[in-house]
Protein backbone atom coordinates (compact mmCIF):
# COMPACT_ATOMS: atom_id res chain seq x y z
CA UNK A 1 0.00 0.00 0.00
CA UNK A 2 1.32 3.28 -0.61
CA UNK A 3 2.00 6.34 1.41
CA UNK A 4 -1.05 8.79 1.86
CA UNK A 5 0.98 11.83 2.39
CA UNK A 6 -2.10 14.24 2.28
CA UNK A 7 0.53 16.03 0.16
CA UNK A 8 -1.14 18.99 -1.72
CA UNK A 9 -0.03 18.84 -5.31
CA UNK A 10 -1.77 21.66 -6.59
CA UNK A 11 0.75 23.33 -7.79
CA UNK A 12 1.42 20.50 -10.81
CA UNK A 13 -1.18 21.74 -12.42
CA UNK A 14 -0.16 25.66 -12.72
CA UNK A 15 3.52 25.66 -13.09
CA UNK A 16 3.23 23.23 -16.39
CA UNK A 17 0.70 25.45 -17.60
CA UNK A 18 3.18 27.93 -17.08
CA UNK A 19 6.22 26.12 -19.12
CA UNK A 20 8.21 25.83 -16.20
CA UNK A 21 8.53 22.26 -16.63
CA UNK A 22 12.73 20.80 -16.95
CA UNK A 23 14.17 17.89 -18.89
CA UNK A 24 17.17 16.04 -17.67
CA UNK A 25 19.55 18.78 -18.34
CA UNK A 26 17.73 20.49 -15.19
CA UNK A 27 16.62 23.69 -17.18
CA UNK A 28 13.77 25.24 -17.52
CA UNK A 29 12.71 25.33 -21.17
CA UNK A 30 12.45 21.88 -22.94
CA UNK A 31 9.44 19.51 -22.61
CA UNK A 32 11.04 16.56 -25.18
CA UNK A 33 11.55 13.60 -22.32
CA UNK A 34 8.13 14.25 -20.94
CA UNK A 35 4.72 13.06 -22.27
CA UNK A 36 1.65 14.03 -20.56
CA UNK A 37 -2.08 13.59 -20.68
CA UNK A 38 -4.24 16.20 -20.27
CA UNK A 39 -8.15 16.60 -20.26
CA UNK A 40 -10.66 17.38 -18.42
CA UNK A 41 -10.83 14.28 -16.77
CA UNK A 42 -7.46 13.95 -15.42
CA UNK A 43 -6.34 15.56 -12.24
CA UNK A 44 -3.39 16.53 -10.73
CA UNK A 45 -3.48 12.79 -8.29
CA UNK A 46 -3.37 11.10 -11.75
CA UNK A 47 -0.22 12.96 -13.17
CA UNK A 48 2.71 10.20 -12.41
CA UNK A 49 6.27 10.78 -12.76
CA UNK A 50 7.18 7.48 -14.70
CA UNK A 51 10.77 8.33 -15.72
CA UNK A 52 13.63 8.50 -13.34
CA UNK A 53 11.04 8.32 -10.12
CA UNK A 54 13.18 7.83 -7.13
CA UNK A 55 13.09 4.38 -5.32
CA UNK A 56 12.70 5.85 -2.44
CA UNK A 57 10.05 8.40 -2.75
CA UNK A 58 7.66 6.72 -0.31
CA UNK A 59 10.32 6.89 2.39
CA UNK A 60 10.67 10.46 1.67
CA UNK A 61 6.87 10.91 2.34
CA UNK A 62 7.24 9.27 5.47
CA UNK A 63 9.92 11.78 6.29
CA UNK A 64 7.59 14.82 4.56
CA UNK A 65 4.99 13.61 7.16
CA UNK A 66 6.64 13.52 10.20
CA UNK A 67 7.93 17.58 9.50
CA UNK A 68 4.40 18.26 8.61
CA UNK A 69 2.51 16.42 11.58
CA UNK A 70 5.69 18.63 14.07
CA UNK A 71 4.33 21.70 12.54
CA UNK A 72 0.99 20.85 12.84
CA UNK A 73 0.63 18.86 15.91
CA UNK A 74 3.75 19.95 18.11
CA UNK A 75 1.80 19.11 21.41
CA UNK A 76 2.59 15.36 20.35
CA UNK A 77 6.26 15.59 20.37
CA UNK A 78 6.48 17.97 23.18
CA UNK A 79 7.85 15.16 26.02
CA UNK A 80 10.15 13.99 23.23
CA UNK A 81 11.39 17.16 22.39
CA UNK A 82 12.85 18.03 25.70
CA UNK A 83 15.58 15.16 25.20
CA UNK A 84 16.69 17.14 22.29
CA UNK A 85 16.84 20.68 23.29
CA UNK A 86 13.60 21.86 21.49
CA UNK A 87 11.48 22.44 23.96
CA UNK A 88 11.30 26.13 23.65
CA UNK A 89 10.61 25.58 19.94
CA UNK A 90 7.62 22.88 20.61
CA UNK A 91 5.99 25.40 22.94
CA UNK A 92 6.22 28.70 20.29
CA UNK A 93 4.77 26.43 17.61
CA UNK A 94 1.98 24.96 19.48
CA UNK A 95 0.99 28.90 20.14
CA UNK A 96 1.96 29.38 16.75
CA UNK A 97 -0.09 26.75 15.21
CA UNK A 98 -3.34 28.26 16.81
CA UNK A 99 -2.69 31.49 14.44
CA UNK A 100 -1.47 30.10 11.11
CA UNK A 101 -1.34 27.52 8.77
CA UNK A 102 1.98 25.96 8.95
CA UNK A 103 0.74 22.29 7.30
CA UNK A 104 3.71 21.80 4.30
CA UNK A 105 2.97 21.53 0.70
CA UNK A 106 4.83 19.32 -1.85
CA UNK A 107 5.39 20.34 -5.21
CA UNK A 108 5.30 17.52 -7.73
CA UNK A 109 7.25 19.86 -10.42
CA UNK A 110 9.88 20.62 -8.42
CA UNK A 111 10.46 16.72 -7.53
CA UNK A 112 10.63 15.89 -10.97
CA UNK A 113 13.34 18.89 -11.36
CA UNK A 114 15.40 17.23 -8.19
CA UNK A 115 15.47 13.86 -9.14
CA UNK A 116 16.26 14.59 -13.04
CA UNK A 117 19.26 16.34 -11.46
CA UNK A 118 19.87 13.74 -9.67
CA UNK A 119 20.05 11.11 -12.56
CA UNK A 120 21.76 13.82 -14.89
CA UNK A 121 25.18 11.91 -15.85
CA UNK A 122 26.85 14.71 -17.19
CA UNK A 123 26.90 16.66 -13.67
CA UNK A 124 29.75 14.63 -12.11
CA UNK A 125 29.19 15.64 -8.23
CA UNK A 126 26.93 15.49 -5.78
CA UNK A 127 28.05 19.19 -4.47
CA UNK A 128 28.08 20.70 -8.24
CA UNK A 129 24.34 18.45 -8.39
CA UNK A 130 23.00 20.49 -5.64
CA UNK A 131 24.20 23.78 -6.70
CA UNK A 132 22.25 23.35 -10.13
CA UNK A 133 19.06 22.55 -7.98
CA UNK A 134 19.84 26.10 -6.11
CA UNK A 135 20.63 27.75 -9.38
CA UNK A 136 17.26 26.47 -10.77
CA UNK A 137 15.02 28.35 -8.33
CA UNK A 138 17.34 30.96 -7.06
CA UNK A 139 15.06 33.32 -9.17
CA UNK A 140 12.11 32.74 -7.60
CA UNK A 141 12.65 31.03 -3.95
CA UNK A 142 14.90 31.34 -1.42
CA UNK A 143 15.83 27.45 -1.03
CA UNK A 144 17.67 25.90 2.23
CA UNK A 145 19.01 22.45 1.35
CA UNK A 146 19.27 20.28 4.44
CA UNK A 147 21.13 16.45 4.66
CA UNK A 148 20.81 14.11 7.38
CA UNK A 149 22.07 10.61 7.15
CA UNK A 150 20.34 7.68 8.85
CA UNK A 151 19.42 4.08 8.98
CA UNK A 152 16.62 3.35 7.02
CA UNK A 153 13.32 3.27 9.33
CA UNK A 154 14.52 5.94 11.12
CA UNK A 155 11.84 8.52 10.79
CA UNK A 156 11.88 10.26 14.07
CA UNK A 157 15.73 10.54 14.52
CA UNK A 158 15.51 11.97 10.54
CA UNK A 159 13.13 14.76 11.90
CA UNK A 160 15.16 15.96 15.10
CA UNK A 161 18.50 15.55 12.92
CA UNK A 162 17.10 18.13 10.53
CA UNK A 163 15.76 20.62 12.84
CA UNK A 164 19.70 20.41 14.68
CA UNK A 165 20.95 21.01 11.33
CA UNK A 166 18.81 23.70 10.34
CA UNK A 167 19.67 25.14 13.55
CA UNK A 168 23.30 25.59 13.14
CA UNK A 169 22.90 27.41 9.61
CA UNK A 170 21.46 30.30 11.96
CA UNK A 171 19.37 30.15 15.24
CA UNK A 172 17.19 32.99 14.84
CA UNK A 173 16.69 32.33 10.98
CA UNK A 174 15.90 28.76 12.41
CA UNK A 175 12.89 30.07 14.54
CA UNK A 176 11.20 32.36 11.49
CA UNK A 177 11.35 29.13 9.03
CA UNK A 178 10.01 26.84 11.54
CA UNK A 179 7.18 28.82 13.21
CA UNK A 180 6.61 30.21 9.50
CA UNK A 181 4.96 29.62 6.54
CA UNK A 182 7.45 27.32 4.15
CA UNK A 183 5.69 27.58 0.76
CA UNK A 184 7.11 23.67 -0.56
CA UNK A 185 9.15 21.21 0.97
CA UNK A 186 10.51 18.39 -1.12
CA UNK A 187 12.38 15.24 0.31
CA UNK A 188 14.98 13.35 -1.50
CA UNK A 189 16.21 10.10 -0.27
CA UNK A 190 19.06 7.67 -1.49
CA UNK A 191 21.00 4.96 -0.50
CA UNK A 192 24.38 5.99 0.73
CA UNK A 193 25.97 3.34 -1.62
CA UNK A 194 24.04 4.80 -4.55
CA UNK A 195 24.66 8.37 -3.77
CA UNK A 196 28.53 7.39 -3.90
CA UNK A 197 27.82 5.78 -7.25
CA UNK A 198 26.09 8.70 -8.46
CA UNK A 199 29.11 10.94 -7.72
CA UNK A 200 31.89 9.86 -9.72
CA UNK A 201 34.56 12.03 -7.66
CA UNK A 202 33.52 9.22 -4.49
CA UNK A 203 32.97 6.15 -6.98
CA UNK A 204 35.32 4.12 -5.58
CA UNK A 205 34.34 4.09 -2.20
CA UNK A 206 32.71 0.75 -1.31
CA UNK A 207 29.59 1.09 1.64
CA UNK A 208 28.03 -1.88 2.60
CA UNK A 209 25.61 -0.34 4.99
CA UNK A 210 21.66 0.50 4.76
CA UNK A 211 22.64 4.21 5.61
CA UNK A 212 20.22 7.06 4.05
CA UNK A 213 20.85 10.02 3.08
CA UNK A 214 17.98 12.15 2.75
CA UNK A 215 18.17 16.19 1.25
CA UNK A 216 15.34 18.39 2.44
CA UNK A 217 14.73 21.00 -0.14
CA UNK A 218 12.44 24.22 1.69
CA UNK A 219 11.31 26.31 -0.80
CA UNK A 220 10.15 30.16 0.29
CA UNK A 221 9.01 32.90 -2.16
CA UNK A 222 11.54 35.17 -2.35
CA UNK A 223 9.44 38.89 -1.29
CA UNK A 224 9.88 42.30 -2.70
CA UNK A 225 12.40 43.28 -0.03
CA UNK A 226 14.03 40.16 -0.88
CA UNK A 227 14.27 38.70 2.74
CA UNK A 228 15.78 36.02 1.93
CA UNK A 229 17.32 33.21 4.26
CA UNK A 230 20.61 32.91 2.28
CA UNK A 231 23.00 32.04 4.25
CA UNK A 232 27.00 31.03 3.75
CA UNK A 233 27.32 28.14 1.34
CA UNK A 234 24.54 28.67 -0.15
CA UNK A 235 22.60 27.44 2.23
CA UNK A 236 24.04 23.81 1.55
CA UNK A 237 25.37 21.90 4.57
CA UNK A 238 28.08 19.46 2.73
CA UNK A 239 29.18 16.22 4.74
Amino acid sequence: MGVCCNCDKQDIMTEIKKGTMAEGTGTFNNFSNYKYIFDGKVNSEQILLKQNENPLKEYSLKLFQELNKFRTEPQSYYTESIKYNFDDIVKELIEAEKEKDLKLQWSTKKEIIINNIFNEESTKDIKSKLLLIKENFESVYDLIILFVQEKYGNIKESLWSVLDNLKKLDENKFRDIILNKIDYCVIFSIKKQDLFALDKDNSDKKEENDDIISFYFLFNYLDDNDNSYNLIDNNVIYW
